[in-house]
């Protein structure tokens, strides 16, 4: 309720009571005196006061802790899209096993880090090249899972403190990410088919159409609210 107002309900009140207009009213005025206007004025006003320092420490909570969450969320968002990204390359080096012989392939097995079972899966293929491929690229899908996570994870438990426009990008490339890594498992499914390598094509494609560039406009926006003063600066 406004000053304003609290005076008028005042004197309507009391005009009400004992009747009268407008001389009663400048009656009232002067016998009360400015004294006790100034004091209801400076009464309200130190409320108003005492509200809007509450609600801008509140905010300022917020904000501090939104600017904690903004380097850690950018940090494991970055480290997914990075190992989503070496997960659905079409594009991977290996050695050419075709080319060694039984002892060359033994020490090179020998100073791999692939698994127990990975060795043996690798040993009994008659297409080395291609079952190495394969290896690899359930590496890299595993890692590309676990990066999601973890970023997925502190998403969800930090979005409160997130604002809305910024949460909504991190919504959307939570879900692409989740989409194309969907993609890239469907083409090492062997009962998909002949659909196994459009699906790691698609993968790709909606990795460097749709993800990279989501990456891009989060990355702005970050800055955006981090450095508030460099934007003004390009607007004026």
């Amino acid at each position: 309720m406004s000053t304003v107002s609290t005076i008028g309900d005042l004197l309507g009140q009391f005009l009400a009571a004992i009747g009268g207009g407008v001389l009663v009213a400048y009656g009232i005025f002067r016998f009360m005196g400015e004294n006790w206007l100034k004091h209801q004025l400076a009464k309200d006003l130190e409320a108003a006061k005492s509200e809007i320092s509450l609600l801008a420490v509140r905010k300022m909570k917020l904000h501090d802790h939104e600017y904690t969450v903004f380097p850690e969320i950018w940090r494991r968002l970055n480290r997914a899209y990075a190992s989503l990204g070496g997960a659905v390359s079409l594009l991977k080096e290996i050695p050419d096993f075709s080319r060694m012989n039984d002892d060359e392939f033994t020490n090179w097995l020998d100073s791999s880090k692939l698994s127990v079972k990975e060795r043996d899966s690798l040993s009994s293929a008659k297409d080395k090249n291609k079952t190495y491929i394969r290896i690899l690229d359930f590496q890299a899908l595993q890692r590309a899972h676990e990066d999601f996570l973890n970023f997925h994870t502190y998403f969800n438990e930090n979005r409160i403190f997130i604002s809305p426009d910024i949460k909504k990008e991190l919504e959307q490339i939570d879900d692409l990410i989740w989409s194309v890594w969907l993609d890239k498992n469907l083409s090492l499914d062997e009962d998909v088919g002949k659909e196994r390598r459009k699906f790691s094509r698609d993968a790709w494609k909606k990795y460097k159409e749709k993800v990279k560039p989501a990456m891009n406009e989060i990355e702005e926006l970050f800055q955006q609210n981090i450095f508030p003063e460099a934007t003004r600066g390009k607007l004026l």
